[in-house]
C-alpha cells in the first residue's frame, strides 16, 4: 500500500456489535392498546457513539440523539423498534438508506435510561 492511499476497513471489521432488535406491538386483535415484544432479529452492526458537533447539528432539527447504528440494508427495522446492545436500549429516531442503493441503513438513536 502507498503512503497517500487510505486504509479502509472491510465491512466485517466495521460491523463488530452483535445486537438485537425487537419489535414491539401496540395494538392486539381486538383494537385494544397493549405492548407486546413480538420478534427479534439478531444482526451484526456498526455502533458508534455521536461527537458533540454531531449531536449539536441534530439539536438543530428537533432531535436529541446519542448514537449512529449502520446495518445491513436487508434488515427490517422501522422506527417504532427498539434496539439492544449490551444491556443497553436505544430508540429509533431516524432510519436512512445510506446512498439510496439498498446497501446500509443508518439509524439514529437516543439510548434509554433505565430509571
Amino acid at each position: 500500500m502507498k503512503f497517500w492511499q487510505k486504509e479502509s476497513k472491510s465491512r466485517s471489521t466495521e460491523r463488530r456489535h452483535f445486537i438485537t432488535i425487537e419489535r414491539i406491538r401496540t395494538e392486539n386483535e381486538n383494537g385494544y392498546t397493549v405492548e407486546k415484544k413480538d420478534t427479534s432479529q439478531y444482526v451484526w452492526a456498526s455502533v458508534e457513539t455521536l461527537s458533540e458537533k454531531q449531536r449539536l447539528d441534530y439539536q438543530n432539527i428537533s432531535v436529541a440523539a446519542t448514537h449512529r447504528i449502520v446495518v445491513n440494508g436487508y434488515v427490517d427495522v422501522n422506527e417504532s423498534d427498539v434496539i439492544k446492545f449490551n444491556n443497553r436500549e436505544f430508540e429509533i429516531l431516524t432510519i436512512r438508506d445510506v446512498d439510496e442503493r439498498g446497501i446500509d441503513k443508518m439509524i439514529i438513536t437516543k439510548e434509554i435510561r433505565p430509571k
